[in-house]
């Protein structure tokens, strides 16, 4: 009995034994690895960050509060230059998302109605292809073909970096609510400044490519975030950033008889640095006469 129980068990190794070393079970094992069994596509969605960002995405715009024309005490419209190259506005130069970038992604989406340059009263709209010649430059040079030795003409297309706009014009308004006795200021539209560049690379005059009319374009903003320095979790908007009034500017133009610019006026024109600082006084003085109106309302 003992005989046959031992030469039973080494027959039944022998059997498992045979069946470890075969090929297909091999190719069994290989194919139950963990490391092999998983699919080459994942099924997680890469998130750059702690969350999917939807906060941002359904972001509202708060309407602006309705005002009577009677409410309107006193008015006043003001022209003005954000320049991208302050500190303080370095968010519209952001590398991810530049400003400008975000106002063509807008005004090629069919979000925001571009205006002519010029039409600064939003009476003249621009065609969305007439946008995009702008956002690239087209330049002919004569190349010798390797074959024939012939100069040919050669087409090349230059398009037109985001980073490249440095300056933004604003205008906006200021007026005095008599209702709530306070002054209020109402950003009314926004155009990119392009500094065209003459010969020998010197700086020739500036372009506005189109204007933005800011109350149509704020539902476009207000899903888009700005980036501040210091806190990435912020889920500040553009539309936030712009009605907050968070950038700087400095004063080109207030309402005036003569529709005068500043460096129009005889005493502030040109090009030197006496016109420069003169302009650039007479900013502060409009602004600091705008701040000082509000509390002089309230002087007896």
């Amino acid at each position: 009995m003992f005989i046959l129980t031992f030469a039973f068990t080494i027959s039944l190794r022998a059997q498992i034994a045979e069946e470890i070393i075969t090929e297909s079970s091999e190719d069994e094992g290989i194919a139950e690895s963990p490391l092999t069994s998983q699919s080459p596509s994942s099924s997680i969605t890469p998130v750059d960050g702690l969350a999917e960002g939807n906060l941002m995405k359904e972001r509202m715009v708060m309407d602006y509060a309705p005002i009577r024309e009677g409410d309107i005490f006193w008015s006043k419209y003001i022209w003005g230059i954000i320049d991208v190259r302050e500190k303080i506005n370095q968010p519209f130069v952001y590398p991810k998302s530049p400003f400008f970038q975000l106002l063509v992604e807008g005004i090629q989406s069919g979000a925001i109605t571009p205006y002519i340059g010029d039409s600064d009263d939003f009476t003249k709209k621009m065609e969305i292809e007439a946008v995009n010649n702008l956002l690239y430059s087209v330049d002919t040079a004569m190349v010798q073909n390797p074959e024939t030795f012939e100069l040919e003409p050669v087409i090349t297309r230059n398009d037109k970096d985001f980073s490249d706009i440095k300056k933004f014009r604003i205008k906006e308004i200021w007026y005095f609510d008599k209702l709530h006795s306070r002054m209020r200021a109402r950003i009314l539209g926004i155009s990119p400044i392009e500094e065209r560049v003459g010969e020998e690379n010197t700086f020739s005059f500036e372009l506005p490519l189109f204007w933005i009319y800011w109350p149509e374009a704020r539902d476009f903003f207000a899903s888009k975030k700005v980036y501040l320095p210091g806190n990435d979790a912020t889920i500040l908007s553009w539309d936030d950033y712009m009605e907050m009034r968070y950038f700087n500017y400095y004063i080109i133009k207030e309402s005036n008889v003569r529709d005068y610019r500043l460096k129009d006026f005889p005493s502030m024109s040109g090009d030197s640095e006496e016109a420069q600082l003169r302009r650039m006084m007479e900013s502060k003085k409009i602004k600091e006469a705008i701040f000082n109106y509000e509390s002089d309302m309230w002087s007896y």
